[in-house]
């Protein structure tokens, strides 16, 4: 299959490539056949997935307030998922690498959080954690998994843009969940977190939906998150270094912007 094609790529080079920027692991909550996972993606995680599924098969991955992570992790959690033919959830922010392992779900949709703003989902490029500078070397991996999972509603210049155009760490597609206003639903793309919102690129005609982001259009509510996943959020660790972005500010930031 064309996804295994990926792995004659030079991984080695994409050893300290990230798309996020903070040192803790994703914390895992389970519930049922419901599997809660939040947090920064980091190597070693993808075992932590299989071994919690071994357990008891997992029917659903709610994705809570994720910042992203370690590339390649995602991408190998992300392959391993298509299999499991499971149901992705973005609950709150699934930025940047997240998006990745979202993108795995057979069936993908948004989930409202009590108390939270309108959850959304985050697309960009792949950059060096130690240098800030964009990766050109990830970019064909990035796309081509997109592209897959996208299929015939795949929109080439809107995630290229975000992704092989990229320049700022802090640059972000955001699609937001389609259950906020006529506006408030359209995606938006700013190439930097200090960018005026004349700087930024609104897709009018597009949505979750119509991008292949999210198989179905409505969004699932969840009544309350169980304790050990609120309590993960809430004593969350900064950014590993002042100079690192933070993609949940970035969430929040440009969430408002839209128009």
């Amino acid at each position: 299959m064309k996804r295994h094609g990926l792995m004659t790529k030079p991984m080695l080079l994409l050893g300290a490539i990230s798309l996020s920027c903070a040192a803790q692991a994703l914390t895992l909550h389970r519930d049922g056949g419901d599997l809660y996972a939040s947090g920064v993606i980091q190597i070693g995680d993808d075992l932590a997935l299989r071994a919690a599924h071994a357990q008891a098969p997992v029917q659903r991955l709610i994705l809570v307030n994720s910042p992203g992570g370690a590339l390649m992790a995602s991408l190998r959690i992300a392959r391993w998922l298509e299999d499991l033919r499971i149901t992705t959830l973005a609950a709150g922010h699934c930025m940047s690498a997240c998006s990745l392992i979202f993108m795995a779900g057979e069936q993908r949709q948004f989930a409202s959080l009590p108390r939270h703003p309108a959850s959304v989902i985050g697309i960009h490029g792949a950059y060096n954690a130690r240098t800030g500078q964009a990766s050109q070397a990830a970019a064909p991996l990035m796309l081509d998994y997109y592209r897959q999972r996208m299929g015939a509603s795949y929109a080439a210049a809107i995630i290229e843009q975000a992704i092989v155009e990229m320049k700022d760490p802090s640059g972000f597609l955001v699609v937001p969940a389609m259950s906020t206003g006529p506006g408030e639903q359209r995606p938006q793309y700013c190439p930097s977190a200090r960018a005026a919102r004349h700087e930024c690129t609104v897709h009018l005609q597009q949505s979750a939906l119509s991008l292949g982001i999210v198989t179905r259009a409505e969004t699932v509510s969840l009544a309350a998150l169980p304790q050990a996943v609120t309590q993960a959020i809430e004593t969350a660790a900064p950014p590993a270094a002042p100079s690192a972005f933070d993609t949940s500010a970035k969430a929040s930031t440009l969430a408002q912007q839209l128009p």
